[in-house]
């Protein structure tokens, strides 16, 4: 998805963008714009050299909800299942495989909270200032 967006900051290799509502909003929800909200500020790599006040090009890439949902649900969820079955193959009592199903699930998501603090909570591509389409006014200008 593309969208025109302002330039608000830059930081470094980033920049600051504000996308305003269209009328593709509606029903969309990728950007995570709520229904009563005019704009969104998110940060855009940026790859035009754009500078403050400039509109910019940016692309939003299409995050897989389906990959980020097994990330997020599958993680936790693996070593769970592996100590429960273990232990209903050992023919422990019932009471400790939930509770090694428990303490396998609390395992599973340390292990997502070290990923994703890892990843720098960054599961999805970020969004790119591909091109700058109209540059700030300057002092002579105004």
């Amino acid at each position: 998805m593309t969208e025109k967006a302002l330039v608000l900051k830059v930081d470094k290799d980033f920049v600051q963008v504000r996308i305003g509502r269209n009328s593709a909003c509606a029903a969309c929800g990728k950007c995570g714009m709520t229904e009563g909200q005019k704009h969104i500020d998110v940060y855009a790599k940026n790859n035009c050299e754009a500078k403050v006040g400039d509109t910019v090009e940016v692309e939003i890439p299409e995050a897989s909800t389906a990959g980020l949902a097994l990330v997020a649900y599958g993680i936790p969820l693996l070593p769970a299942l592996v100590v429960f079955f273990a232990m209903v193959l050992s023919n422990l009592p019932e009471w400790a495989s939930i509770l090694g199903f428990l303490g396998g699930y609390a395992v599973g998501f340390a292990v997502l909270a070290i990923l994703d603090k890892a990843r720098k909570h960054k599961w999805a591509q970020s969004p790119v200032a591909t091109k700058v389409i109209q540059t700030a006014p300057t002092c002579a200008e105004k």
